[in-house]
C-alpha cells in the first residue's frame, strides 16, 4: 500500500523521469561521460610515452653533441660509413621461410 501511494505520487514520477533523462538521453549521459574517461586515460598514456620519447632524444642529442665516440658510433650504425680501410657488412636478421 505504500509503495503503491509513492509510486503513484507526482513529484516521484517527475523525479525518476528526470533521472532517467539525465542518466541515459541528455548531451552528457553516462556512456558518452565513460567513453570520454577513457579517450582521456588513452590519451595521458600517449602523453607520457611522448614526454620519455623527448627525454630519451634529449639525451641522445647530448651525447652527440658532446662524444665524439659517441657521434662516431651513431654515424657507424645509422648511416653505415666507416673509415678508409673498412668494409661494411650488413646483415639481414629477417628470415624468409616458407
Amino acid at each position: 500500500m505504500f509503495l503503491l501511494r509513492i509510486i503513484k505520487n507526482k513529484y516521484f514520477i517527475v523525479t525518476v523521469v528526470f533521472v532517467v533523462w539525465v542518466a541515459f538521453f541528455a548531451q552528457y549521459d553516462i556512456v558518452s561521460q565513460y567513453k570520454l574517461r577513457e579517450e582521456l586515460h588513452e590519451m595521458n598514456t600517449k602523453i607520457e610515452y611522448l614526454d620519455k620519447e623527448v627525454s630519451r632524444l634529449q639525451a641522445e642529442k647530448k651525447a652527440l653533441q658532446t662524444d665524439s665516440a659517441t657521434l662516431e658510433k651513431y654515424a657507424r650504425e645509422k648511416y653505415y660509413m666507416k673509415t678508409q680501410h673498412e668494409d661494411v657488412f650488413v646483415f639481414d636478421t629477417v628470415k624468409n621461410t616458407p
